[in-house]
């Protein structure tokens, strides 16, 4: 009986799609990710001898690994094939060592796609392990392990244990808490537009708004300038038209998505995290079951390149053609430029069959992976077709230096906005010419305030790491999940805020490592890595560039230990109900609560108290306080630990069904407003506004009011 080959994958998922289109000669087996990292308990790089890494099979994986070794020990071939990318590779480099051999029968499959004809050719056309990727996922792994492992312990003793540093997660935080410095500190500066209504001598009417004033576009800057055109623009004076012109616009579609444009096109549509954005790409990429047979659906989802192979191209081409016919086809190959440093080895995320269309296989999907996939599906397709033209009408009518602006826009030929279905048209000018006098007949003035830049949502971080050139594909995810799970920033209306917890770490880890964490040096650090995934650069200079500049920072900061360890502990005027010493405000493992400050003597300790609910308690007539816990806050009877009752958190809204009390409840997805009485509840914020349809109250839905009655998303017709 001939001996089986073995194809080893990081996924069970993708192991399940390959095996169900390979012959019986093959064996599938996965290794669930990653097999060996650092050690937990120590820093594991020996720094005396050029940041040698000891790499140590990961706790638990015993099992996964000795089933590798049995499955691969007779094996003719083996091929290596995780997903082809820095981490990807790393996993091979470590399936090679833990198979006791570099020899001729282990090889590397790179599989960009998990299609019948894709896998057979990554299969005949195999390569060998790619030691740069090897060695830049080494310089990155190191340095966060540097990182984290010496300066954690300095979070721990002036705040509290548990607490870390990532490299580039600490860049985010400093982002997210500088933006709300900025937001803190913004001073608002009043202005005024101005919108008015003309009528032309034939008694039609237009509407146009103030453009410019002396020559110059703004608005208006003061009450003394308001006044003045107050009394200047009365009803029935008359402007005249001094500009005309009719121009054509186009509107060309987006490139195909890459990794981060798709994670933030998910979280402006469905406001959807990067994290479960990616874990569904992920899904559609290691493969659904259709009718046909399962198969991946998209391309590999952690990619910077919009590049997409001649092949796909050509079959894109032909299908927009049949389906849209030939005018909605771009008449020449449109090719999109990357960005600098983009690896354009990998393609644009694109679907992998064009004739599988999202309405055609959305019973095969779940909601979400159906939303992604149809996102995925026609930001490709309409990247190859016409571009949608517009015809623009423009009017200028002026008055004594002060010029208002009307527009038309109206849709000529919709070309790739038949599919993206976001044609715009907006104005109606009436038939006019230069020279023409118009009569005012309604002015209104509206006063407004300069705002600050808004707090960052998911897809405008991400969107200013890849500007800045922080973090890759396949990290911008986990950077943000990181940074909402050491609670040092919490979402709220869909803008990310620094918790206090978060602004104390930006306090005492941004300061005293100021250029370590700079935005311009992390930037610089990526390139770096670039350079020896592009043999460029031997890894090793690449860390020692970044260690030795560190280590005396870190010297530094270490001798502050204690000081601002003082400068973080607050004091009360409260005495210690054990030993009489003064308490003092202590971060644990939930927030703040108060210690005795005759520790480790005295152990007392207590809830901090952030408000009373002037409610009392129903068991011994206490009253009950705020406190905080593992999901957020709750109400306790400041009798305890003689009463221990506790209960949720009132809203000061009624319930729209009932009119009964509403609580909130925290959990890990988030609050949920329950109503007491009824079966009522909801993750949005019920407010004190009615329906203007059925009288019932609203909910706030990412900083709108919404009617979960009225407004409920219309189920599609099977």
């Amino acid at each position: 009986m001939a001996k089986k080959k073995v194809i080893i994958v990081e996924s069970p998922t993708k192991s399940k799609t390959i095996k169900g289109f390979l012959g019986s000669q093959y064996v599938l087996v996965s290794s669930k990710g990653h097999i060996k990292d650092l050690p937990k308990s120590k820093l594991g790089v020996d720094v005396e001898n050029d940041f040698s890494p000891h790499y140590i099979n990961i706790r638990g994986k015993a099992k996964i690994i000795n089933e590798i070794k049995k499955v691969c020990k007779n094996s003719p071939e083996i091929f290596l094939a995780p997903d082809p990318d820095r981490e990807g590779e790393a996993i091979a480099q470590h399936l090679s060592e833990i198979l006791n051999s570099n020899g001729a029968n282990i090889k590397r499959a790179l599989f960009y796609e998990i299609t019948p004809e894709h896998v057979r050719q990554a299969l005949a056309n195999p390569t060998t392990i790619n030691q740069n990727l090897v060695d830049a996922h080494k310089a990155r792994r190191i340095l966060d392990r540097i990182v984290g492992y010496y300066t954690s312990p300095i979070l721990w003793k002036i705040i509290k244990r548990g607490l870390s540093a990532g490299r580039v997660q600490s860049v985010a935080l400093r982002l997210i808490c500088e933006r709300e410095s900025e937001i803190e500190s913004f001073v608002p500066t009043p202005f005024w537009v101005a919108n008015a209504q003309f009528e032309t001598k034939d008694k039609e009417s237009f509407k146009a708004a103030l453009w410019r004033i002396d020559g110059k576009q703004r608005k208006i800057r003061d009450q003394e300038e308001l006044k003045r055109l107050q009394g200047l623009f009365q009803k029935g004076t008359v402007f005249t038209v001094t500009s005309y012109r009719t121009t054509n616009p186009t509107r060309t579609p987006p490139a195909p998505f890459i990794t981060s444009t798709l994670e933030q096109e998910a979280s402006k549509r469905f406001s959807m995290s990067a994290r479960k954005t990616m874990h569904i790409a992920q899904s559609l990429y290691e493969g659904i079951s259709l009718p046909e047979g399962r198969i991946g659906l998209i391309t590999y989802m952690r990619t910077d390149s919009t590049r997409v192979n001649a092949d796909a191209l050509s079959k894109l081409r032909e299908y927009i053609t049949g389906k849209y016919g030939q005018d909605y086809l771009h008449k020449d190959i449109r090719k999109f430029k990357d960005r600098k440093g983009a690896q354009a080895g990998h393609e644009a995320i694109r679907p992998t069959k064009i004739h599988l269309e999202p309405d055609a296989i959305q019973q095969h999907l779940t909601p979400d992976q159906s939303k992604i996939y149809k996102l995925i599906y026609n930001r490709y397709t309409a990247s190859q077709m016409a571009t949608a033209r517009y015809r623009q009408k423009e009017a200028l009518v002026s008055h004594s230096g002060v010029d208002f602006r009307a527009d038309e826009l109206r849709n000529v030929f919709p070309g790739f906005q038949i599919l993206t279905g976001d044609i715009s048209e907006r104005g109606e000018l009436p038939k006019i010419a230069v020279g023409d006098e118009v009569i005012l007949s309604e002015i209104e003035y509206e006063e407004k305030k300069t705002e600050p830049a808004p707090r960052y949502t998911e897809a405008s971080l991400i969107k200013r790491l890849e500007q800045n050139g922080i973090g890759r594909p396949s990290t911008y995810a986990h950077i943000i999940q990181t940074l909402f799970e050491r609670r040092y920033v919490v979402k709220h209306e869909g803008r990310i805020t620094p918790t206090e917890l978060g602004r104390q770490v930006y306090k005492i880890i941004i300061p005293r490592f100021p250029n370590i964490f700079a935005v311009s040096f992390t930037a610089k650090m990526e390139k770096e890595f670039d350079q020896v995934e592009n043999g460029m650069k031997a890894w090793q200079s690449v860390v020692r560039e970044f260690y030795d500049p560190f280590v005396v920072k870190l010297n530094d900061a270490k001798n502050e230990v204690d000081k601002l360890k003082a400068e973080v502990v607050e004091t009360t005027d409260k005495k210690c109900p054990k030993c009489g010493k003064l308490m003092i405000i202590r971060w644990g493992r939930y927030g703040k609560f108060l210690a005795c400050s005759g520790f480790p003597d005295c152990k007392h300790s207590e809830s901090l108290i952030e408000e009373k609910s002037n409610k009392k308690c129903p068991e011994c007539n206490r009253e009950l306080i705020t406190r905080h816990g593992r999901f957020g806050k709750f109400l306790a009877c400041s009798g305890y630990p003689e009463c221990r009752h506790t209960e949720n958190v009132a809203h000061d809204v009624p319930c729209r069904n009932c009119g009964s009390e509403m609580v909130i409840i925290s959990t890990k997805r988030g609050k949920i407003y329950k109503c007491k009485s009824c079966d009522f509840s909801s993750f949005y914020t019920p407010i004190d506004e009615k329906c203007p349809s059925c009288g019932k109250g609203m909910v706030s839905k990412r900083g709108k009011n919404h009617c979960p009655d009225c407004q409920k998303p219309k189920k599609k017709k099977k």
